[in-house]
């Protein structure tokens, strides 16, 4: 810019730190300056770097008031200043939007008719003022329903203001609210809330717990050393301290808290660690859920299924439980003893474990009980592990739930294999006294006329005089009568008639002189006899010669067995001592037994007439009676051919040379 000057003089504005503030310009005078020229120049830029410092504070202050005006008015607290008369000085744009004017039309409003909250109060009265003479404190005081956090501060205006009040209104309703509904929760709650510190002290506690703890009051309660008066022992505090420090949290931590009057109480604890910016742990927080209650009924369920167990697992019934489709969801031990795993048991169908020929009448059974009927003393045939068959006495009962519909049903299952079997050799052996007195009877009518017979019988023969062929008639009457008379001596024998003569006798001596009576046939005809006989076999008491008359029947019946079958015959006799009893066993491999359950019967017999007259096992079977065994016999099960047991009891009584020989003594 051209200003066309001829000279310029320019001085340097300093401000109050030495800076500079500006130039003041002194152009085209046309002469030098002069001492007083310049001391006038120096004067005049000090008053203007006066000027320019004051213009530069003023435009900072106007900013910084503006700014100050910015922030009071974004401020969502409510904001408020009066003088001591109550006169509104300043509100912040919050606290007018919330009323609905601007804020300088709240100025100069007396703070009773800003607010209007008591229209009993003096013109000049502030609310707020009225509320506490510490400024500094804070309050709480309603106002339009709503409740606020009330801040005053005193402070001093300018020199022609005089002193001045601010009040912040901060509104706390929600967290009034809040803290209100959590109180309620805190002491409604049934569990027992607790904020303690790490060297077991509680801060807070609700009425639960106090309660649970059996204290009288709440404030009691905060007085209370946890680890010394609430836990068992310090050791258990300890613990659950040093989960706290490890995990920062428990859960269902079961303790035995110790109540005031010093009755445990047992309680679920779930807490949580409180901590600072280190780390450091301040609270521990939590709830406990008392249960006592719950403790004493898993200790008396417990007991029960105890007792249950002991019961279900020591009875002599088998115990299933099935579900509607019949299958098997539980079984009690005494299933092990029948011959099945756990594991072969459950899911099993229920019908599996009976034998088939039962099966139909069990079914029928199963499905009355799912109609809801009980059925009880079923004879059914149950299936043991390895495969044998038992007879058993069986109950079905459904189960119902709530509803009442079944869910499942308990079947009870008593073993009377062992009574059946019993119940039948009773019937046989009533059957067989019943015979035996009907034959003796006959037997006796018969041998008196037979007497006759054969003694006259044997006059006729001793006469010279009778001709030969009459002699050849008589002695075929003879030969029957004998016969006869043989015959008659087997009825009084089977009928129990004959005396008995019992001594020690040792049966490996018997059973060699028995097969001794035989040797000849079975040579000849190609029958091997094997003898299996136990060195030192215990005595028995007995008859000798009713016992050779048992083995010599049983040796003859394998006799007839084994020559009909058109392969190598093989007799094979085994002796053992088992216990207290002596068993003989005979083994053929004949054709077998066809009818098991009737060949003890008397006069039963499979023979072609004239062959046999069916008494010889029925008498077999008495003998072995009146001594107090037992004979049995089962078709062979790996081999063809049947096998006849004698278990006769053991005598434990030394027997003399000639018994152990097998000679009857007198």
């Amino acid at each position: 810019m051209d200003l066309e000057w001829t000279d310029c003089t320019l001085v340097r504005l300093l401000g109050a730190t030495g800076e500079m503030v500006g130039v003041l310009c002194l152009g085209d005078r046309g002469k030098p300056l002069t001492t007083n020229d310049q001391q006038l120049l120096q004067a005049i830029a000090g008053h203007a770097s006066v000027a320019l410092e004051n213009a530069r504070l003023f435009t900072h202050m106007e900013q910084a008031n503006r700014h100050w005006t910015e922030i009071f008015d974004a401020i969502s607290d409510f904001i408020v200043a009066h003088d001591e008369s109550g006169n509104v000085l300043r509100v912040n744009r919050s606290l007018a939007n919330f009323i609905g004017v601007q804020p300088q039309e709240l100025i100069g409003l007396n703070m009773s008719a800003l607010l209007a909250v008591d229209s009993s109060a003096p013109v000049n009265a502030c609310p707020f003022c009225r509320m506490g003479s510490d400024a500094a404190d804070e309050y709480v005081h309603p106002v339009l329903e709503r409740t606020y956090l009330v801040s005053s501060s005193r402070v001093h205006g300018a020199i022609n203001e005089g002193p001045q009040v601010i009040h912040v209104l901060k509104d706390i309703t929600d967290r009034r609210e809040a803290e209100r509904r959590y109180r309620e929760l805190f002491d409604n709650v049934q569990e027992g809330l607790f904020f303690s510190t790490p060297d077991g002290r509680f801060v807070e506690v609700n009425d639960a717990l106090v309660r649970i703890l059996g204290y009288r009051s709440r404030e009691e309660l905060l007085q209370v050393d946890i680890r010394t008066r609430v836990y068992s022992s310090p050791e258990r505090h300890q613990e659950f301290a040093d989960q706290m420090n490890q995990h920062g949290v428990v859960r269902n931590r079961e303790e035995a808290f110790i109540r005031q009057d010093g009755s445990l109480v047992h309680v679920l604890i779930n807490a949580f660690a409180v901590r600072d910016t280190q780390e450091r742990i301040l609270q521990y927080r939590g709830l406990m859920l008392d249960i006592t209650g719950l403790k004493s009924f898993q200790a008396e369920l417990q007991r029960e299924r105890d007792f249950s167990g002991k019961i279900l697992n020591n009875t002599q019934s088998l115990i299933l439980v099935v579900d509607t489709a019949g299958l098997v969801s539980y079984g009690n031990r005494r299933w092990y003893d029948m011959g099945y795993e756990q594991r072969q048991l459950l899911g099993k169908p229920l019908e599996d474990l009976v034998a088939p020929s039962r099966r139909q009448i069990f079914n029928e059974a199963f499905n009355a009980t799912l109609a809801g009927n009980q059925v009880d003393n079923l004879d059914v045939q149950i299936l043991r592990g390895d495969g044998r068959v038992g007879q058993f006495s069986v109950n079905l009962s459904p189960m119902r739930d709530e509803q009442g519909n079944i869910t499942s049903l308990v079947v009870v299952m008593t073993d009377i294999t062992d009574a059946a079997t019993l119940q039948s050799k009773l019937m046989h052996a009533e059957k067989m006294a019943a015979v035996g007195q009907l034959v003796s009877g006959v037997a006796h009518e018969v041998n008196n006329p037979l007497t006759a017979i054969l003694g006259f019988a044997d006059l006729l023969m001793e006469n010279s005089e009778l001709p030969e062929s009459a002699r050849k008639d008589l002695r075929v009457i003879l030969q029957e009568a004998q016969r006869t008379k043989q015959i008659v001596q087997n009825l009084l024998s089977f009928a129990r008639q004959m005396p008995p003569q019992r001594k020690p006798v040792q049966l490996n001596s018997i059973l060699r002189r028995t097969v001794q009576l035989r040797a000849y046939d079975f040579h000849s005809h190609g029958v091997t006899v094997i003898e299996r006989l136990e060195q030192d076999l215990p005595y028995v008491i007995g008859d000798s010669h009713q016992l050779q008359q048992v083995f010599l029947n049983i040796l003859n019946n394998a006799w007839d067995a084994v020559r009909e079958t058109g392969r190598p015959a093989r007799i094979e006799i085994m002796t053992s001592g088992l216990g207290n009893v002596v068993e003989v066993s005979f083994r053929d491999n004949g054709h077998g037994i066809t009818h098991a359950d009737r060949i003890f019967d008397p006069f039963f017999t499979t023979k072609e007439v004239g062959k046999g007259t069916g008494l010889g096992l029925s008498i077999c079977y008495g003998i072995v009676r009146e001594h107090g065994g037992e004979i049995l016999c089962h078709n062979n099960v790996d081999d063809e051919g049947a096998t006849f047991i004698v278990r006769l009891p053991a005598s434990s009584e030394p027997a003399p040379l000639g018994v152990v020989a097998g000679v009857m003594q007198s």
